[in-house]
């Protein structure tokens, strides 16, 4: 029997107007900060957008781990949050 047959009704269709060949995929769980970027005061990384910087200073744990970096001018030091930075040491 069709899906949908066994309740006395045709199988499910998606609603007039949906985009066809869609399939909703869970997010992937966040990593913890820190995983995967052990950094310390000194280290160097890389940023996506602002290129190679020093870290300053590392504050705070896990999802509230705080970073400053010092990229050359004109971006200067900034802080960034390590769950969210895109950054990569190097």
């Amino acid at each position: 029997p069709a899906a949908g047959a066994a309740f006395g009704g045709a199988a499910a269709r998606p609603a007039a107007g949906a985009p066809q060949g869609l399939r909703l995929v869970p997010p992937k769980p966040a990593a913890p900060a820190g995983e995967g970027l052990a950094v310390a005061a000194g280290d160097k990384v890389q940023h996506a957008k602002w290129g190679v910087g020093t870290v300053v200073a590392v504050k705070g744990s896990g999802n509230d781990t705080e970073l400053q970096i010092a990229f050359p001018a004109p971006v200067g030091v900034k802080r960034l949050l390590a769950a969210f930075a895109p950054v990569t040491k190097i």
